[in-house]
């Protein structure tokens, strides 16, 4: 007698990661209007790249949205988060974690130092500002959730 033991994985397809780039840029829209609107510092995102504009933070802003989108997404290889990928409030709420993540990491310690690193006006390290927490907790709420129902019902 034989068993054959399957495992599932997450399909690696155009679709699951167009799914998440869609995701990313629809969530760094709304977080990007926190910064720009509520923050006023988009800016400091083109500023990392060398140049101060609006249009520029934006675009470096919304390029990073789908860059950390598209790496939330590879963590569903992993065999324990799989079974999640399509479970739009599991899924949310593991995009939240990532987000507060990258709150910390990327906007609390990475950025001002890269501030710094490019001669620019920099926050101490950490800048840990809640309302760019709020941001990212959005950012995450909507890759995670956003992401998760393309992949569900597309």
């Amino acid at each position: 007698m034989s068993t054959t033991h399957e495992r599932q994985y997450v399909e690696l397809t155009v679709g699951y990661w167009s799914h998440l780039v869609v995701a990313g840029l629809v969530a760094g829209i709304l977080m990007g209007v926190v910064m720009h609107e509520v923050m006023g510092m988009i800016q400091a995102v083109g500023a990392l790249y060398g140049t101060e504009g609006t249009t520029a933070g934006w675009v470096f802003h919304l390029w990073h949205a789908i860059v950390f989108a598209l790496v939330y997404g590879g963590f569903f290889m992993w065999g324990r988060l799989q079974p999640f990928h399509n479970r739009v409030l599991a899924s949310t709420t593991l995009g939240i974690v990532w987000a507060t993540v990258l709150w910390v990491g990327a906007a609390g310690v990475l950025m001002p130092l890269w501030l710094g690193s490019v001669g620019m006006t920099a926050p101490s390290v950490p800048a840990l500002n809640p309302v760019s927490g709020l941001g990212h907790v959005l950012y995450g709420a909507v890759v995670g959730g956003l992401s998760a129902a393309l992949h569900k019902w597309l």
